[in-house]
């Protein structure tokens, strides 16, 4: 009762998966993963906001103007004479202009690498949303495939299970031979339970990602050669890394924020020189004063004599963080190129693995045909069957996964160099089946 309800969930499953009149394919499925992806979603307005910084610097190098209004009572009392009251107004317009500030100016050259830094985010972010999409819908074509593999392995044991029922009946199988079948199908059993839940697991994270329901998916073709890599050279790859990657980019960006910082730290004892000037004229009232217009103009100098020990303290500070952001640089390097050097050999190995079980699952093809036509003829046992009919199905795992995994870490190897974009999306989209 318990296999059949099984074989119920793994059929209606099936069926899902084979209706491809509402196929989905890959561009489609990274579309939707782009459209809400929460981490770029934040990048997007992080942007938004990091360009903002060069305005903002930019303003503080340029004229600061100021006005004002108001009215004044005003109250004299002079021995000997009538106390005198009387309302006055006025008002004032203040002018600034910085002619050497060196922190305002290290702050406008910091703004364009703050607004780069958030640029290379933003582009971090939408190939991370890539590549978090290639991997939903080649996990779930995995589970996909798994679980067809699975239904078909427990057809395949089925019908030699019915005939080693018959042949004890008739007296030509072992009880051995029954016992070994029925563990078999026990076996597969339970790895249509593991395939059911692994698919059903995936379908949740494509959902999470998407945003939308599951939806059949469009395939891979059986026969896929993977394309040879360009260049096909590990150390060419290694150095695109270390010039390219994301997360390098931030690092560089980082340490020549924190430089700037160092500078801004260090150049606190430098004097600031200003421009100012007003113009405040104010009015009479009552006859009792004249109006008065005072107008400034003056350079101010402003040197720092002594702060405390603020100015060292900043300096030793911004220092640290200088090194603390040199370091991390330099693990950035050694990261992206050890991924390079991983993702490259993963999809070598991969190519070479796919071709390596195909000729296995022809071979085991052959040798279960073999195998069978040898157990009608007496010369070969109900075990051997099951042994092949098990080193098939389970090559064909090895090469579904094997297929899959390959495709991922050429899409994984291109985002170490930060190359990935939705051409190369469009380029897989293109080989799958419709």
């Amino acid at each position: 009762m318990f296999e059949f309800r099984l074989a119920g969930v793994a059929v209606s499953l099936l069926c899902a998966i084979a209706d491809p009149a509402f196929a989905t394919d890959l561009l489609t499925v990274t579309q939707q993963t782009l459209g809400r992806d929460s981490s770029l979603a934040q990048a997007r307005a992080g942007y938004a906001a990091a360009q903002q910084a060069v305005p903002q610097a930019r303003a503080g190098l340029l004229p600061q103007i100021s006005a004002g209004w108001g009215r004044t009572y005003n109250s004299i009392a002079t021995d000997g004479f009538p106390k005198t009251t009387y309302w006055q107004s006025g008002w004032t317009i203040n002018i600034a202009q910085p002619l050497f500030d060196w922190t305002k100016w290290s702050n406008y050259k910091q703004a364009d690498f703050v607004e780069a830094r958030g640029a290379v985010e933003l582009n971090a972010a939408q190939q991370a949303a890539i590549l978090r999409a290639v991997r939903v819908y080649f996990e779930a074509l995995v589970a996909e495939d798994e679980l067809k593999r699975v239904s078909e392995y427990a057809s395949a044991v089925d019908q030699q299970l019915q005939l080693i029922s018959r042949g004890k009946a008739a007296g030509e199988a072992t009880l051995i031979d029954l016992r070994d079948a029925q563990t078999a199908r026990e076996k597969v059993t339970l790895e249509q339970m593991d395939a059911g839940n692994a698919l059903l697991a995936r379908r949740r994270a494509f959902e999470q990602a998407t945003g939308v329901p599951f939806e059949t998916l469009v395939r891979l073709p059986d026969s896929l050669p993977m394309p040879r890599l360009q260049p096909e050279d590990i150390d060419a790859w290694a150095d695109q890394a270390k010039n390219h990657a994301f997360d390098v980019q931030l690092k560089q960006l980082d340490w020549q924020i924190a430089r700037i910082e160092v500078s801004k730290a260090t150049s606190a004892h430098l004097p600031s020189v200003y421009v100012t000037g007003s113009y405040t004229p104010a009015g009479a009232a009552s006859g009792y004063a004249r109006p008065t217009t005072t107008t400034t103009g003056m350079l101010a100098i402003s040197i720092p004599v002594f702060s405390g020990g603020e100015t060292q303290a900043r300096a030793k500070a911004s220092s640290a963080l200088e090194e603390k952001a040199h370091e991390g640089l330099a693990g950035a390097l050694r990261d992206a190129e050890a991924a390079a050097r991983n993702d490259y050999s993963r999809y070598q190995y991969g190519r070479t693995r796919i071709d390596l079980l195909t000729h296995l699952v022809a071979s085991s093809q052959e040798v279960l045909a073999a195998t069978r036509v040898g157990f009608r003829v007496g010369s070969r046992t109900a075990s051997d069957v099951l042994r092949a009919i098990d080193a098939l199905y389970s090559s064909q795992r090895d090469l579904l996964a094997a297929r899959y995994d390959a495709i991922v870490a050429l899409m994984q190897l291109k985002g170490d160099t930060a190359a990935l974009s939705i051409t190369d999306v469009v380029q897989i989209n293109d080989m799958l089946v419709r």
